[in-house]
């Protein structure tokens, strides 16, 4: 099983970027203001994904259970940075930063200030992982 990690910064707002890490069992984006998170969202499992969603705190971060993803939720672990891409938007109404990210050009999942989880096109029901895009 392979390991990513890679940083991304805003691209209009340097204050902002998504961390994404793969740890060789599942892979998350993290969306930061400064130090903070303040937004989250898996984005797929390495490992086979479990039948159930019995978590344990030894277990984090956790695998998504297979009762939550689509049929095409399997896809090739990032490899390079290259292969991943990170569309930012901000809300001129309320300064709301929203960061969309695809890899290997196939748009995967997006995350906001305050979402905890965000949301992903390959879960089929929304979960504590992530919701349904």
């Amino acid at each position: 099983m392979s390991t990513f990690s890679l940083q991304v910064p805003c691209e209009f707002d340097p204050h902002y970027s998504v961390v994404i890490k793969d740890d060789g069992r599942v892979a998350y984006a993290y969306l930061y203001e400064g130090e903070d998170v303040i937004g989250d969202v898996w984005l797929y499992n390495q490992q086979e994904a479990p039948a159930i969603s019995f978590w344990q705190p030894e277990d984090m971060p956790f695998l998504n259970p297979t009762e939550y993803l689509s049929k095409d939720a399997s896809i090739k672990p990032i490899q390079d940075k290259s292969e991943v891409r990170c569309e930012w938007t901000e809300s001129l109404n309320d300064g709301l930063i929203e960061v969309g990210i695809s890899i290997r050009d196939k748009f995967i999942a997006c995350i906001s200030s305050g979402s905890k989880p965000g949301w992903s096109v390959l879960v089929a029901k929304d979960g504590p992982l992530a919701y349904v895009y």
